[in-house]
């Protein structure tokens, strides 16, 4: 009973943490505008009341958590040969998330403590530097293939796991939208790096 609940809230804290990458991909969006308008917006999304607590108790308390018991239910998986489309997905998004725990450490380190440590701020100008880096682009690059397909097909499990879809069609139509959803989120991060990369300050 109890891992039946930790299952559930497992995936219910992957659709909270789903729900801030968004508002983050959107807010990165703002990259293709340039520089001032993509620091104005920073600069205002930063001065949003509490946001320190919410930061901790909406992103990383959830991550720690689904990354600590996603490792946990890895354990538990045997990484045989998979006969079915599904269940290979199943193993992709188990070594996706497996990319990401290095992929976010990664990039707290360049956006948070990266620039506390050269006594700079995370900016526009701090993004189009670290982008310039040819490992970091590459990271950068594959980290958001690995969110967009994480997110995507966690959302396809979740909506399964609740009990959302249960017919046939609906599974078809579900696992579509899913699809759809991932190259929206691939679409999303490549654009936001896009705009780093390519405008110049």
């Amino acid at each position: 009973m109890r891992a039946y609940w930790l299952q559930k809230i497992f995936s219910l804290v992957g659709l909270l943490v789903g729900v801030y990458v968004c508002v983050h991909l959107y807010n990165n969006l703002w990259s293709l505008y340039g520089e001032d308008q993509f620091n104005e917006h920073l600069r205002v999304s930063r001065h949003a009341p509490l946001l320190a607590s919410i930061t901790v108790l909406v992103l990383w308390i959830p991550i720690m958590f689904h990354g600590l018991y996603g490792l946990f239910a890895m354990k538990k998986t045997k990484l045989v040969r998979y006969a079915y489309f599904g269940n290979l997905k199943y193993v992709i998004q188990r070594l996706s998330g497996l990319g990401l725990l290095v992929f976010i450490p990664a990039h707290v380190f360049k956006t948070r403590i990266a620039p506390g440590f050269l006594n700079t701020t995370l900016d526009y100008a701090h993004m189009h530097e670290a982008l310039h880096e040819p490992l970091t682009l590459v990271v950068y690059c594959l980290g958001v293939l690995g969110v967009a397909y994480h997110l995507a097909n966690g959302l396809w499990q979740f909506a399964i796991g609740w009990g959302v879809v249960r017919t046939a069609k609906a599974m078809r139509v579900g696992e579509a939208l899913s699809i759809g959803f991932f190259v929206l989120i691939a679409l999303m991060g490549y654009a936001s790096i896009c705009g780093f990369y390519l405008n110049s300050l």
